[in-house]
């Protein structure tokens, strides 16, 4: 699915993580597909292009994945060090996930299972910046999965 990004002040600061929900809403309206989206902040706390969709996720985050540059790892692992250096390329001091699947609002056991696999410290080596917030993109919007949900 293709989405429009809405006009934005790129000088636009995002403190709260309400302003980056009521940004996600707009910007990527309600889930067609399982994909994971990242959201790239820089030190200001502005929001960074590219806002970056990643296809293929499978539903658990510990599916192996055979990759050229890493070899068979946990698809987790090789999406923590895409944003990584997704983050590095950009200047990214932080960033943000959307878990997009179709289905209801309620947080299911595969999205909690990618909220703490996301959340984890990367491996070592990686220099990715610390994740701000996590969101689930379901068939009626957004909701936040905070640490409380998936722990």
């Amino acid at each position: 699915m293709t989405h429009t990004i809405p006009s934005r002040d790129p000088e636009q600061r995002f403190d709260t993580v309400e302003q980056i929900e009521r940004l996600l809403d707009p910007l990527l309206g309600r889930a067609s597909q399982r994909q994971f989206w990242v959201l790239l902040f820089d030190a200001e706390r502005r929001l960074l292009d590219p806002i970056m969709p990643f296809e293929g996720v499978p539903s658990d985050p510990d599916e192996l994945s055979d990759t050229s540059d890493l070899g068979r790892v946990p698809f987790a692992t090789v999406l923590r060090h895409r944003i990584a250096w997704l983050a590095t390329t950009v200047g990214a001091d932080s960033w943000v996930g959307v878990i997009e699947r179709v289905g209801a609002e309620r947080f299911t056991p595969a999205d909690c299972a990618w909220a703490r696999s996301m959340a984890a410290p990367g491996a070592p080596g990686i220099g990715a910046p610390p994740v701000r917030a996590q969101f689930v993109l379901h068939d009626s919007g957004v909701r936040q999965l905070t640490a409380d949900d998936y722990l």
